[in-house]
């Protein structure tokens, strides 16, 4: 269920701990293994389906990061099989009425089935962790532990809300965005150049740290404008009270749809918006962007509390496939933009070619 108003703010200062700076540094070497257990497996010459990799490997890195015990696997696999039927079901569900979601269609069984087995896997796991009383350092272990200025925890449903809201926000999101960056790379031969020069420079011969997110400038810039291209399509919220907005007094109960795909194309804040151009992130072109122009993970009070983690995700994913592959187009394969929640390519096959530095 969605917090607002004096509950979200309650619920997100006992979660901002779990995305400070040293939890997500500690999440890094999960993160690097995911991809180097995935991309180790890759044989020179072969087609990797891009689009279905990412996703695997941004719901393994989200199940990692939630349950790190062993305890736990049993409920982190559930979760993981789960997440992408709820992810897909939930932008039709938003868009259509109420009374559609009763319906016994087969979209909405097994939509309703996913819940169940999400929140009945998570609730073990929940017990699992009861019972062991250890800090395992994951999400799991904070939310348990985290309590209120008057010593109250989390109820076992806001537990279960949390996890099902970072699996729904941090999953289909980081999928696509890595799965997009690999394909600008793969059209602009130029632009894969230099982020490949800057990882050698700044990593030689070894793998990524989190300490070296802040010195991939280039490619954190080619992951800002990956961002602003392929944002989110839509995002909706509903008013509790009337609002006033741009000179519209929005009664209460209204539905307000954005769209950051769309805002981001705007040519009035990015000139040429359709060319792909990490260089528009250079501070002295950055500053003339108005503020509210770029919102990928939304804006104000309720901006994704994990886009600090989404992002060193995807730096140290970038990182450690640029080491040792190119990604190369498929010939006579047109890639297509698919709106869901996000927008996903409608596939994306590329083939893998060692990089010999």
């Amino acid at each position: 269920m969605a917090a607002s108003g004096t509950e979200h703010r309650r619920q997100r200062r006992l979660l901002q701990p779990a995305f400070h700076r040293e939890r997500i540094a500690a999440a890094v070497p999960a993160i690097l293994r995911t991809v180097q257990e995935a991309s180790t497996s890759w044989e020179p010459g072969q087609t990797v389906a891009v689009d279905r990799v990412m996703n695997e490997l941004s719901l393994t890195m989200l199940a990692k990061t939630l349950f790190s015990a062993n305890t736990a696997a049993p409920a982190a696999d559930l979760i993981r099989s789960s997440l992408p039927v709820l992810a897909g079901g939930l932008i039709v569900r938003t868009l259509m009425p109420e009374w559609w979601t009763r319906l016994p269609l087969p979209g909405n069984r097994r939509f309703d089935r996913a819940v169940h087995t999400m929140s009945t896997a998570i609730d073990e796991a929940v017990r699992s962790y009861r019972a062991d009383g250890q800090d395992h350092g994951d999400v799991l272990s904070m939310l348990l532990a985290i309590r209120d200025t008057d010593g109250r925890p989390l109820t076992d449903q806001q537990i279960r809300d949390q996890i099902i809201g970072f699996g729904l926000a941090g999953v289909e999101t980081t999928g696509a965005t890595l799965a997009w960056i690999f394909h600008e790379l793969g059209r602009h031969p130029d632009i894969e150049q230099r982020v490949h020069h800057e990882i050698d420079t700044v990593l030689g011969d070894r793998p990524p740290t989190h300490a070296d997110v802040p010195a991939l400038e280039y490619t954190g810039r080619v992951i800002t404008e990956t961002l602003r291209l392929h944002a989110l399509w839509i995002v909706m919220r509903r008013t509790l009270n009337p609002v006033q907005l741009g000179g519209t007094t929005l009664p209460a109960g209204a539905e307000v749809l954005y769209s950051a795909y769309a805002l981001h194309r705007d040519p009035r804040w990015f000139p040429d918006p359709e060319r792909f151009d990490p260089d528009r992130w250079l501070p002295e072109r950055a500053h003339t962007i108005p503020k509210g122009a770029y919102i990928p993970f939304s804006a104000g009070a309720h901006k994704c509390i994990g886009d600090a983690l989404a992002f060193t995700e995807m730096t140290i994913t970038v990182a450690a496939i640029c080491r040792h592959w190119r990604l190369r187009p498929v010939p006579g394969v047109r890639v297509r933009e698919v709106a869901r929640g996000d927008v996903h390519p409608n596939r994306l096959p590329m083939t893998t070619e060692p990089r010999s530095r």
